[in-house]
C-alpha cells in the first residue's frame, strides 16, 4: 500500500545505499602506477623572460608542441623538499628530457602528498636513468601500502 510518508523514506534509503556502494567501490580501486609524461604529450605553454638586475620579469603565453619535438626522455628521480613557508616536507618527482643541443633540456616536476616509491624496472635507489618512461614508473604509498586513490590525468 502506497502512502505519502513512504515515498520520502524510500528516496532517502536509496540515497544512503548509493553512497555506501560508491564508498565501497572507491575503497577497493587502486591507482595505476604513475610515470613521467611521454614527450608527445608535452607542450610549451609559456616562455619566461627577465631583466633580473632591474627586477623585471615577463611571460609570453603560447600553445606549442613543436618546441619539444626532438626531445627525449632521459630519466627521473624521487626527491623530498621542505616548503619555505610552512616548513613542512613534501615529496616530488622530477622528469628530465634533453634535446639535440647541449643546452636543450627540459625538467618537469610534480609534488605529491604521499611519498612516491619506485615501481618500474629502471630504478636504482631513487634515481631512474633510462630512455623508457615506463621503466621509471612509480606509485604513491601510505603506511598501509599502495594508496587507494585515483589521481587526475596527467
Amino acid at each position: 500500500m502506497y502512502t505519502a510518508m513512504s515515498h520520502p523514506y524510500l528516496i532517502k534509503s536509496l540515497q544512503c545505499l548509493t553512497a555506501i556502494g560508491a564508498l565501497a567501490l572507491m575503497g577497493s580501486a587502486y591507482a595505476a602506477p604513475l610515470s613521467c609524461p611521454e614527450v608527445s604529450t608535452i607542450k610549451a605553454v609559456s616562455i619566461q623572460f627577465s631583466a633580473e638586475e632591474e627586477g623585471w620579469k615577463g611571460e609570453q603565453s603560447i600553445d606549442n608542441k613543436s618546441m619539444v619535438k626532438g626531445f627525449k626522455f632521459m630519466g627521473s628521480a624521487i626527491k623530498q623538499g621542505t616548503d619555505s613557508e610552512t616548513k613542512l616536507p613534501y615529496n616530488y618527482v622530477i622528469c628530465n628530457y634533453s634535446g639535440k643541443g647541449k643546452d636543450d633540456y627540459l625538467r618537469l616536476s610534480q609534488r605529491f602528498v604521499l611519498p612516491p616509491v619506485p615501481k618500474g624496472s629502471g630504478w636504482k635507489d631513487n634515481e631512474c636513468a633510462t630512455s623508457k618512461v615506463a621503466d621509471c614508473a612509480f606509485e604513491l604509498v601510505n603506511s598501509k601500502g599502495p594508496a587507494q586513490m585515483k589521481l587526475p590525468a596527467q
